[in-house]
């Protein structure tokens, strides 16, 4: 199992030298990928945009956003050509989560609909396969994919989720849950790929929130309640599943290397990039234990 790291482009106030400095940094420790998520309604950077300023100072760490919320975000035609321009300046490391989110407040402050979110999704990744294919007027879009598409991996739970992951994506990625959920949907998902025919095995990721610098606990949990405060006493599920130590950052990892993730990412409620050195010395070679044990 891979071990990527998110952005602290979700966190308030970080500046751009922080930013970049946190991308170079992850790539050198040797982590997978990193990982860029979208909010609206919250003081945090555009994940498009950061992800284009990480790919300015690295070379080979994967890009990925978890999730975009692609009926959110206006034009199909304009965010497809967004993300394979974020593509083309990263030399083709570019993976697109894709969601609706449920915050009604995001869509709201966007100027989008929230109702009916779900059906503009899919109309949505249409138009952008469509603009990334070069299909009839739409050949002068560019720049295209040079594979042809950019790989999609679904967000979201649910059978239209496991359908949709089939018919579009290269994989699904979950957002929430524990690894007794995520085996579940992965299951799911393996079963929607077996009825569309796919032959090659989904690519399939989870999140996790941390926060190992014992300083920085209490302030974690606050954040995490502050984030998620839309679940209601569901955001305590979330607090309680995100490690605060090595130990339970290692429990994480065989969790859900054990339940069949092929990627898991690690997102920071920090910005200290003192966060990011505990994370690969306690990560990176617990990651390679299970692998060597499975």
């Amino acid at each position: 199992m891979k071990i990527a790291v998110g952005l602290p482009s979700n966190i308030a106030g970080v500046s751009g030298e922080r930013l970049v400095e946190w991308a170079a940094r992850a790539e050198k420790a040797g982590f997978s990928s990193l990982v860029a998520t979208d909010r609206f309604a919250w003081d945090q950077l555009d994940p498009v945009a950061a992800l284009a300023a990480a790919a300015a100072v690295t070379s080979t760490i994967g890009l990925r956003l978890s999730v975009v919320l692609v009926p959110n975000r206006g034009s199909a035609a304009q965010l497809a050509k967004q993300l394979a321009t974020v593509d083309a300046l990263s030399g083709g490391r570019l993976v697109v989560g894709v969601g609706v989110g449920d915050r009604e407040i995001d869509y709201r402050l966007a100027g989008s609909e929230h109702r009916g979110r779900h059906r503009r999704l899919e109309e949505m990744l249409d138009e952008m396969l469509a603009v990334w294919s070069g299909e009839a007027d739409r050949a002068v879009i560019g720049p295209r994919p040079a594979g042809g598409a950019l790989p999609l991996m679904m967000g979201g739970s649910g059978e239209p989720t496991w359908g949709r992951a089939a018919k579009y994506g290269a994989g699904w990625t979950m957002a929430v849950g524990g690894p007794p959920d995520f085996a579940s949907g992965a299951d799911a998902v393996r079963r929607a790929w077996a009825e569309h025919g796919r032959t090659e095995a989904p690519t399939l990721a989870a999140q996790r929130y941390f926060c190992l610098a014992e300083a920085g606990r209490s302030q974690a949990q606050a954040w995490l309640r502050d984030y998620f405060g839309f679940l209601g006493p569901g955001a305590e599920w979330v607090v309680r599943g995100a490690p605060l130590d090595a130990d339970a950052l290692r429990g994480t990892i065989d969790a859900f290397a054990a339940a069949g993730a092929d990627e898991l990412a690690f997102l920071p409620t920090s910005a200290d990039p003192a966060e990011l050195e505990l994370l690969a010395a306690a990560a990176l070679p617990a990651a390679a234990a299970a692998a060597g044990s499975r």
